[in-house]
């Protein structure tokens, strides 16, 4: 009777702990919950589903982006959002059309967070000036959607401030060169943070002809709107840009705004800016001197080789004598290559040096090969990245024996460019 009276409690004891766990709901009893005709049970239903990472639970959330209360249709997105699959993407162009600009905002959230490294998601503020900004779109996961642009196309005259904003950014970081033109009202958007994001997306995805309704921005009442602006000009190289610049740039002096200033005016390629910067060559400041050869030599002036050699053999400043390095190598000697590829190595100078090989382009891939077999594991693994950048699927067979480099950052690097370069390939082809 004892021994009965224990297996009995043995039994409760293990059933009433079961007992939680019995009634926990299962993934099944949360996509039905998605169906009840209690508001909060599917609002708790799609929170629930979307913390489970499932890709099964797409198709069930995606049928209740239409549902007739707003903080469903806000869990729902929300779930979407956590699952970052591509299957999710129609139901999310779906929900940017919500009449919720919360919903709208979280959808192209969403949208962005399929596509795109988390840090590039939100538009911010970054020093668009600093040397390892990229001006340039991002590399997405996947090729984007034609309806995500169009979807875009209608938010960016959204009545929500955010939802205008976190558009122009994704034209620009997505690369929709389709809705360039698109951005140019935005650029006199009553919001100054839309008007700022809308000219860097310009700078990322416009023309020279439509940079040039960047110009009045120049004198925008926010700071931020000016430098944004400032940048974006010279990214799309907007030559008849030259003399209000050159205005901003002599009524700041001796101040270090002008510095930002004349880096736009290096980047141009106009040619009526020659003397100007031979005039700032006898400049005090490194800066203004390295800024002034950059410009000089992207107006192709021949007159300035025979200077410039000179200056590269008495130069002792490294930061001069690698921008004399990229004017004679941008002006046809490939010899001086070889000064900027082995700043790949530093630290100081290697996001510079990087740029410079960029900007020198496909045309001088035979002079960087040779650097595939610099002793610096750091060069080696530079290059790979550069070759990947230049995008001339010709690099491949050059890259390929770096895949079983002895370093391992060299073989990663090698492998990435070889995939992205194959990418390019096959997208060629495919065109």
């Amino acid at each position: 009777m004892k021994r009965s009276a224990r297996v009995l409690a043995l039994v409760l004891t293990a059933g009433w702990a079961a007992g939680p766990l019995s009634a926990q709901n299962t993934f099944e009893d949360h996509v039905a919950n998605l169906k009840s005709p209690n508001a909060d049970t599917r609002e708790k239903a799609a929170e629930h589903l979307g913390k489970s990472r499932r890709q099964d639970a797409v198709t069930p959330l995606a049928a209740m982006v239409r549902d007739p209360d707003n903080d469903v249709r806000r869990a729902v997105v929300k779930a979407l959002k956590q699952l970052r699959d591509l299957s999710a993407l129609p139901a999310l162009v779906t929900s940017m059309r919500d009449g919720d600009p919360e919903i709208r905002r979280l959808a192209l959230e969403g949208i962005l967070e399929v596509y795109l490294e988390p840090e590039l998601v939100q538009p911010g503020f970054p020093d668009v000036f600093a040397e390892e900004f990229d001006s340039g779109p991002a590399e997405t996961f996947a090729p984007v959607e034609p309806g995500v642009f169009e979807a875009v196309r209608v938010t960016l005259r959204d009545e929500d401030d955010e939802v205008r904003e976190l558009s122009a950014h994704a034209v620009g970081i997505l690369g929709a060169e389709g809705l360039s033109g698109e951005l140019l009202p935005s650029l006199q958007d009553p919001d100054a943070r839309v008007r700022a994001v809308a000219a860097t997306s310009l700078a990322r995805v416009g023309t020279s002809e439509e940079g040039a309704s960047l110009i009045p921005l120049l004198s925008d009442e926010a700071p931020r709107v000016r430098m944004r602006a400032l940048h974006a000009l010279g990214v799309l190289e907007v030559k008849q840009a030259a003399p209000a610049l050159r205005a901003v740039y002599e009524s700041y002096g001796r101040r270090e705004e002008a510095v930002p200033v004349l880096i736009t005016l290096s980047r141009l390629k106009a040619t009526e800016l020659g003397q100007f910067f031979l005039d700032q060559l006898a400049d005090a400041s490194l800066a203004r001197r390295r800024l002034a050869i950059e410009g000089l030599a992207r107006i192709s002036d021949p007159g300035v080789i025979d200077g410039f050699k000179k200056d590269f053999q008495r130069a002792r400043n490294e930061e001069i004598r690698m921008a004399l390095a990229f004017a004679l190598a941008y002006l046809g000697d490939s010899a001086f290559v070889d000064t900027i590829a082995i700043n790949l190595g530093g630290i100081g100078l290697k996001v510079r040096a990087r740029s410079y090989l960029v900007e020198l382009g496909p045309s001088r891939l035979s002079a960087l090969y040779p650097y595939l077999a610099d002793p610096d594991p750091h060069v080696r693994a530079e290059l790979c990245r550069i070759l990947a950048e230049l995008g001339d699927p010709a690099a491949i067979a050059r890259l390929e024996p770096l895949v079983q480099d002895s370093n391992a950052m060299v073989a990663d690097s090698a492998n990435r460019a070889i995939e992205r370069l194959r990418a390019v390939e096959r997208a060629g082809s495919d065109g």
